[in-house]
């Protein structure tokens, strides 16, 4: 009986880290992803950079925390970034990120919709009531086309591992019911 809760449980596990595999590109895009600042001077503020690429679309999240000089969270700034290639001069886009659809309700986010591969340099504007302040940094923009082949072998293991787990809490619950009667 000990041996099938355990082996049951087990299974409830696997599937969870399964899940979280195959949707780890949601999972992850938002408040998540590649540092690329991290706690560098902005003017009156600090500022963390943390960006993530889209494999299925090729859209490009930024996260962005700002601090001020004594490590409290800005709420209330104006937070703006572009994105242009590297070596031009010409902006791709110009956006600003926001708190209001951010899943970290402390940090800035932003999506920059289907980008092309690339080297971008960026720079972050960042505006309050403590003054101005701007960053920029380059950074590569990639990511890889996921094969339709991994998602069928994830499914496929969840399949597998689904019929485990019923055929295993079958078993389980005749057995309780045959110790029962």
């Amino acid at each position: 009986m000990m041996k099938s809760i355990v082996a049951y449980r087990m299974v409830n596990f696997a599937l969870t880290m399964c899940l979280l595999l195959v949707f780890n590109g949601k999972v992850l895009a938002h408040g998540a992803g590649d540092e690329q600042i991290v706690r560098e001077k902005s003017g009156p503020y600090y500022v963390t950079v943390w960006s993530t690429s889209d494999a299925g679309s090729g859209d490009l999240h930024f996260t962005v925390a700002v601090g001020d000089l004594q490590e409290n969270p800005v709420l209330d700034a104006s937070v703006v970034i572009k994105v242009t290639p590297f070596g031009s001069e010409k902006a791709v886009i110009t956006q600003e990120a926001t708190t209001k659809e951010s899943a970290n309700k402390f940090r800035y986010e932003t999506d920059f919709s289907s980008m092309q591969t690339g080297i971008y340099s960026i720079t972050l504007v960042v505006s309050g009531a403590a003054g101005d302040g701007s960053i920029s940094f380059d950074m590569e923009h990639s990511y890889e086309q996921y094969s339709s082949s991994w998602y069928m072998l994830a499914l496929l293991s969840l399949i597998v591992l689904g019929l485990f787990g019923f055929l295993l809490r079958r078993k389980t619950i005749l057995n309780v019911s045959t110790i029962v009667h």
